[in-house]
This record gives structure tokens, C-alpha cells and sequence, in this order.
């Protein structure tokens, strides 16, 4: 663990910035109900759903592969 702390910036659902912390994250993932294509979300309202440690999720815009990219750099 470092002494200093990393957060990655996100897009929430509504449109606004949300500040996450990496180590916290336990897995991104789809939504449920939300259907995946080999080509890409062809639905503006597609989103990637963070879970945390401690239970609660976090629906954030960027698509999933975006999402567990800058989560892992």
C-alpha cells in the first residue's frame, strides 16, 4: 500500500464527477439486465457498476473496459 492515496476520476450516471479510489474497488462489472455486445454498448445509457468492499455499488458512464483499465494503471 502506498502513502499516497490514488483516485481516478468518473463520470456518474447523472452526468457528474465522481472521485474513486482503486484499492476500494473490489470488481467492475455490467449491470444487471444490461445486455453486451462484441461490438460495443449500442445504447447511450450503457454503464459499468463498480463494487466496494464494504457492499455499496457505484453506476458510472464509462464502458467496463475503460473503466477496469484506468483502475488497473
Amino acid at each position: 500500500m502506498s502513502d499516497r492515496m490514488k483516485l481516478i476520476e468518473l463520470t456518474a450516471t447523472k452526468g457528474g464527477v465522481v472521485w474513486v479510489n482503486p484499492e476500494l474497488v473490489l470488481y467492475a462489472g455490467l449491470p444487471e439486465g444490461t445486455e453486451s455486445s462484441m461490438y460495443g454498448a449500442n445504447n447511450a445509457r450503457s454503464f459499468t457498476r463498480l463494487h466496494f468492499a464494504q457492499g455499496p455499488t457505484l453506476d458510472v458512464r464509462e464502458v467496463l473496459q475503460d473503466v477496469v483499465a484506468r483502475l488497473t494503471s
